[in-house]
């Protein structure tokens, strides 16, 4: 057999694809390498992964030509407010093509915009689920929100508008209220927004102590970029930040996995600005009340106690008499109670007195001898027993009229 050029191989490929395969299929898979080159044509490839997302099983080259993707990208755009990009799931109406010179191509006529919307939903699904399985979905939610939160950790991208803007009206609000800012940069778009904001997060974290709140803002910008903040790492450290964190990332219509695990969310920068106003304003508005209150309250007192005073001004001689007349009659009644009760005791102690006197003159041995009685005394004692007495021992006997002396023989 006579060999084939390459050309007149793929010549033959092509005519044989071309006669048994239909105009045009549906077939799903992920853009990779996607790019809208010069001149408005789109180039990438569409790729099929393995179950366990690890392995790309197969994949094509996808193109689609200038005219046809202004028309295929608008409508996808408006439907998902997704552009056609590398990452993306995407369901694609395509004509196949060989070519001699480039080889295989799937053309793309069509782009189902509900699959990648399901794709995308069923990501933040995936992720969502993960973190209530994990028990960390609403832990940043169940922080208490300080009743000041003026002290504002910011992580956002520096030149980006909605971080001007949401510092702008934080620092010159109407109403002179104070914040402290400081910002920690980050990459809010592009490949690296996963690691810039979890790496913010993280500083942010053990530094605790010196922040009230944490702002992830964003603003403007290409909604197709918000999917990077569709991601279990970002929506893990928010969830277990030590502090609420609050998310105004995107537009109106827009939301990302960070939304659901933040402690508040909100549509702009410009809406948590207003919110941390409001907040403050809140708080200044209580104490203010409270004040007033607290300075009612001393006035009330005071004058109480004032009128207390003049009615003790007014009512203290009056007392003192009273007082003073009290205290002389009571001491008057004392005197005379104490003069009573003198007499009374000094003339019972003279009762007594004589009472003993009269005993003691009953008891006096003359008296005794008076009346018959004699004493006999042995060497100056008084004799009581004959026992105590002794051969030789002289006695005295005293009689009423005198003394007579013996001699115990």
């Amino acid at each position: 057999m006579e060999p084939l050029s390459l050309y007149e191989l793929n010549a033959t490929i092509r005519g044989v694809l071309e006669d048994n395969l239909d105009g045009e299929y549906w077939v799903s898979g992920e853009l990779s390498d996607a790019k809208a080159a010069h001149g408005g044509h789109f180039y990438g490839e569409l790729v099929q992964r393995s179950d366990d997302g690890t392995d790309i099983i197969a994949r094509a080259r996808v193109v689609c030509w200038a005219n046809q993707y202004r028309l295929v990208s608008a409508s996808f755009q408006r439907a998902t407010g997704e552009s056609l990009r590398s990452g993306l799931k995407v369901l694609l109406q395509v004509r196949v093509a060989f070519h001699e010179n480039y080889g295989l191509s799937l053309m793309i006529q069509d782009v189902d915009p509900s699959y990648t919307l399901g794709s995308v939903v069923q990501r933040r699904k995936d992720i969502l689920q993960q973190l209530e399985a994990d028990g960390i979905l609403h832990d940043n939610q169940s922080l208490p929100l300080s009743p000041f939160c003026q002290r504002i950790a910011i992580i956002s991208s520096e030149t980006a508008a909605g971080y001007g803007d949401f510092c702008h009206q934080l620092l010159h609000n109407s109403y002179q209220l104070s914040f402290r800012l400081q910002l920690f940069p980050a990459v809010m778009q592009g490949e690296h927004v996963e690691e810039s904001v979890a790496a913010a997060l993280e500083r942010i974290a053990g530094e605790a102590e010196q922040w009230d709140v944490v702002v992830i803002i964003r603003g403007g910008g290409a909604s197709s970029d918000l999917s990077d903040f569709d991601s279990y790492v970002l929506a893990t450290g928010v969830a277990q930040c030590p502090l609420p964190v609050f998310t105004g990332i995107g537009h109106e219509r827009d939301e990302t996995v960070l939304d659901f695990v933040a402690h508040s969310r909100f549509k702009t920068p410009t809406a948590v600005a207003t919110f941390l106003i409001e907040h403050l304003l809140g708080t200044s508005t209580r104490l203010k009340t409270v004040y007033g209150a607290l300075v009612q309250k001393c006035r009330d007192a005071l004058g109480l106690a004032k009128a207390r005073l003049d009615r003790y001004a007014m009512e203290f001689p009056l007392l003192y008499r009273t007082q003073h007349e009290q205290q002389k009659y009571r001491i008057a009644l004392l005197e005379q109670k104490c003069r009573t009760g003198f007499r009374t005791s000094l003339e019972r102690e003279r009762s007594r007195l004589r009472e003993t006197e009269q005993r003691i003159a009953l008891l006096d041995p003359t008296l005794q001898l008076r009346r018959g009685f004699s004493m006999t005394l042995c060497d100056g004692r008084l004799v009581s027993s004959v026992a105590s007495l002794r051969p030789g021992d002289r006695l005295v006997t005293r009689l009423s009229d005198g003394e007579v002396e013996s001699v115990i023989s």
